[in-house]
């Protein structure tokens, strides 16, 4: 099979010199006429005859001319096959296609009979019949008689899916964005690309006779009679369209949408080779909603230290709180109008704003950038703080947040807090001391502290029914120990408790930590207590109980992408990552080594031996047993029994490993435990600490002497414990703290 290129100056040449010596005879020698040949031409390649196959077809032919030679090819595609072949299709020189190459591939429609896809009724499979027609055309322009082909051409119709508004609500704004994603599947719904282009359409549900009728089955009858509804839809515009035109559109900021009325928004994508969604689905490329006036965005603020916050329109009351003076705050915050299909323009903010109307009262002009505000350090007084924000819509959501000042004298050396349910019945297997047991314990430790007044520096929670100390009675202390249960009433999982970003109601009244705004202020505090099962030390910071071990980043919140959890007492101001407890709910699965009371309890603690901030507590005894009382043939917590098992853990080995978490360089061992077994998991785990990331910190006192000093934690009771060595480790304290009297 000879192929043949032909150059325009061979041409060119070749026809001079057939004048040259022809001139005006009619042959060269012989003075007659000769005769040109047609060329021919045969496709040497392409689809089977009347076979159906991709909108992507490629051709293969060639040609020859038995006097001279091919100059070019032409080729036309038509619909139809021969037998209903329009003529006209071929007709004329303008229908025909030059080319010189040899094969080609044709993108042809594939835009007719929409049917179901057989494996999926998702999908619609569009087809059309073609005939590709070619010819050769020789150096004299004589053309050969065509050769052809007819097939059918089909592919997958494309679809599209309506991804804003998010979530479940039919209830609108009266301006909404609606978003939405075009896939085109070509020959299998798992092979596919972006769509060529869309169209949409929106209107009132009303019946073909235009009356309005919201429970008119509009979308059903879209699908039925498809034609009757072509004068709705918009222009075609391409999906790769600047600006996201051709995957997003505002509707109602030239249109008017009425109140109260229901109305349909499709949306409908075509592919390179014409097929079009022929499927409409609600919830899918179909959205039927009703129009209805909005309170505004949703709005969340945050802030370190007071909490989170949930504001929606402008008629919520002020969020009040208190603070000490001199407490630096930061505020953030965003907002969300997706779900009524608004979005966001802009956000302003402002303290002690006058005229909310005034643009000139306002700290900054509405902008989408505005979503923190500058530093602000209050030292006295009360003081309202604003957010504005502002949708495309024009509909505001206010939120003010009351900052009241409170005095912070810290004029006072100790304060306990007993936080600690008990009972009166001594308890022969000493599972926990009497309340008189545990006062007598913590006030002989209290008492070493000069001018200790147990009546004015104590504060017993049972006595007021576990509602947690106010701030104005904390603010008068430099320093605090408290020691809690593990009962869901202690006070202290009111305060230190933390609500993640992703959990805050809507007008939700959360507390302040005022121990994390405490330790700021230079206090120093001794945190201590039962800790077991879901509640008791530092585990009570979870909103709900957590299988342990526990991430205070990573398990914190219910939703994966919310690490807001950083911001809680645990990790922000004591440094731990992960808690775990002795007893406790436990996770499961191939990272987790199994966990067993028998293996797990605590036999004894002994000093940390490496952390250099540790290692300056020289004074504290580097074994502490447990108390002889406790551990009496009798008892319940005899190791040779069961170990002691009120204990929480910090930042366990085996689950950092596992979860790959790195130590933070501010987290401070003081004492590890030795388990009954040297096998469990736990052993050698941290449970107790020092808080030194605030020891440069001298508090502002009103009277007295203060002084920069670290905080503690112990993750279990220590009246179970030896009490001599107990005594050691409470005068290394009060003596940081310069509060210790003499012996």
């Amino acid at each position: 099979m000879n192929q043949y290129r032909i150059s325009g100056a061979v041409i060119f040449s070749v026809v001079t010199l057939i004048v040259i010596l022809t001139g005006c005879s009619d042959g060269v020698y012989t003075g007659k006429m000769i005769e040109n040949d047609a060329p021919e031409v045969w496709l040497s390649s392409g689809p089977v005859e009347n076979d159906t196959t991709s909108y992507q077809v490629h051709f293969y032919w060639s040609g020859w001319d038995p006097d001279g030679e091919v100059a070019w090819f032409e080729f036309v595609i038509t619909n139809g096959d021969p037998i209903g072949l329009v003529r006209e299709d071929t007709m004329g020189l303008d229908k025909w296609t030059r080319t010189m190459s040899f094969d080609s591939v044709f993108k042809v429609t594939a835009d007719a009979s929409p049917r179901p896809y057989p494996p999926n009724t998702l999908y619609s499979i569009f087809d059309q019949t073609h005939t590709f027609f070619i010819r050769a055309v020789d150096l004299e322009g004589m053309r050969s008689e065509p050769a052809t082909l007819s097939f059918t051409a089909w592919t997958l119709a494309p679809l599209v899916e309506i991804n804003r508004p998010e979530g479940a609500s039919t209830t609108y704004s009266t301006v909404i964005t609606f978003g939405w994603e075009g896939r085109d599947p070509i020959d299998s719904p798992s092979n596919s690309q972006l769509p060529d282009s869309v169209r949409y359409l929106y209107s009132q549900v009303v019946t073909h006779e235009n009356i309005y009728d919201p429970s008119f089955l509009i979308v059903d009858d879209l699908n039925a009679d498809p034609e009757f509804y072509e004068d709705k839809w918009t222009s075609w515009i391409s999906y790769l369209s600047p600006g996201d035109s051709g995957r997003s559109t505002i509707l109602g900021d030239d249109e008017i949408l009425q109140l109260n009325r229901s109305y349909i928004f499709a949306v409908q994508a075509k592919d390179e080779a014409g097929a079009v969604t022929a499927l409409f689905r609600t919830n899918h490329n179909v959205k039927q909603f009703t129009v209805s006036w909005k309170s505004g965005p949703l709005l969340s603020v945050t802030e370190q230290y007071l909490g989170g916050f949930r504001f929606l329109g402008t008629k919520l009351n002020a969020e009040q709180k208190q603070l000490p003076p001199g407490v630096p705050l930061n505020f953030t915050w965003d907002a969300d109008a997706s779900s009524y299909g608004g979005e966001i323009v802009g956000y302003r903010y402002g303290w002690d704003v006058q005229d909310l109307n005034n643009p000139n009262d306002w700290e900054v002009n509405f902008s989408p950038y505005n979503k923190t505000a500058r530093e602000r350090i209050l030292y006295s007084g009360t003081h309202m703080f604003y957010i504005q924000v502002k949708d495309n819509g024009g509909k505001i959501t206010l939120a003010r947040i009351e900052v009241e000042v409170i005095p912070f004298s810290m004029e006072r050396d100790l304060l306990w807090v007993d936080d600690l349910q008990l009972g009166t019945i001594y308890n022969p297997q000493r599972i926990m001391p009497t309340e008189v047991e545990d006062d007598e314990f913590w006030l002989n430790i209290c008492g070493k502290v000069p001018g200790f007044m147990p009546e004015r520096d104590v504060i017993d929670c049972m006595d007021f029914n576990f509602v947690a100390p106010n701030i104005e009675a904390i603010g008068k202390y430099k320093n605090i120990i408290w020691t809690a249960g593990n009962s869901t009433t202690t006070t202290i999982g009111q305060i230190i408790k933390f609500t993640p970003e992703s959990m805050v109601a809507l007008a939700a009244t959360l507390p302040v930590n005022y121990l994390s705004i405490f330790l700021t202020k230079g206090g120093h505090l001794w945190l201590l207590g039962r800790s077991d099962r879901a509640a008791g030390g530092l585990s009570v910071i979870f909103p709900e109980a957590p299988l342990f071990p526990a991430s205070f980043k990573y398990d914190m919140a219910e939703a994966e992408a919310d690490t807001s959890g950083v911001n809680c007492m645990g990790y922000k101001d004591f440094c731990v990552s992960v808690v775990d407890k002795v007893v406790g709910s436990f996770r499961t699965g191939v990272d987790m080594p199994a966990r067993s009371v028998s293996r797990d309890a605590l036999r004894f603690m002994i000093k940390e031996a490496e952390d250099p901030v540790a290692m300056e507590f020289s004074d504290m005894p580097l074994t502490v047993l447990l108390w002889d009382e406790i551990v009496c043939p009798g008892c319940f917590f005899n190791p040779q029994l069961r170990g002691f098992t009120y204990v929480e853990m910090y930042n366990t080995q085996y689950w950092m490993d596992a979860r790959q978490i790195d130590q933070r360089s501010c987290f401070h061992p003081l004492y590890r435990m030795r388990s009954r077994n040297t096998t469990s998991p736990v052993d050698n785990a941290v449970v107790a600490l020092v808080i030194s990331k605030y020891s440069d910190k001298i508090p502002e006192v009103g009277e007295g002497v203060a002084v920069a000093a670290c905080s503690f934690h112990f993750g279990l009771p220590l009246w179970f414990f030896d009490h001599a060595k107990v005594d050691s480790i409470a005068n290394s304290i009060l003596n940081e703290w310069e509060i210790l009297g003499e012996e």
